[in-house]
């Protein structure tokens, strides 16, 4: 399915998604997200056509990219995210994305309260 698991295309991904494979590594999360591929992981996220266990990946995916952005302090991408999260607070349909479009404000306004716990790999959030 994947030419190369640690670099997937995006049309890799999104056939993952629909489909009942597993996920092919461990950690894939830090495969898998990166700026050019959030607005696509969003999408998975809230269709509820994406396969339930694939979209609680999708959902670990963008907790880890903000808790690795505000833990990072990187300012340039944190602007970006917030744009980002803006954009999606009007169109977000999922209570998931919605609350983590909320957590990632937060988390953003007080980067102190970061936890890997609730921000990293294995979120408990999700």
């Amino acid at each position: 399915m994947f030419k190369d698991t640690w670099n997937p295309t995006p049309e890799e991904i999104k056939r993952w998604a629909y489909s009942k494979d597993k996920i092919p590594e461990q950690d894939w999360e830090l495969a898998v997200y990166s700026d050019d591929n959030i607005s696509m992981i969003c999408s998975f996220v809230d269709d509820p056509k994406c396969m339930p266990k694939h979209r609680r990946f999708f959902l670990r995916c963008l907790y880890v990219y903000t808790g690795d952005i505000v833990r990072g302090q990187h300012s340039e991408s944190m602007a970006s995210l917030l744009d980002l999260l803006n954009q999606l607070e009007q169109t977000a349909r999922s209570q998931e994305l919605q609350a983590w479009i909320t957590r990632s404000k937060e988390l953003i306004e007080s980067p102190e309260n970061y936890t890997y716990a609730y921000w990293g790999l294995s979120s408990k959030y999700v």
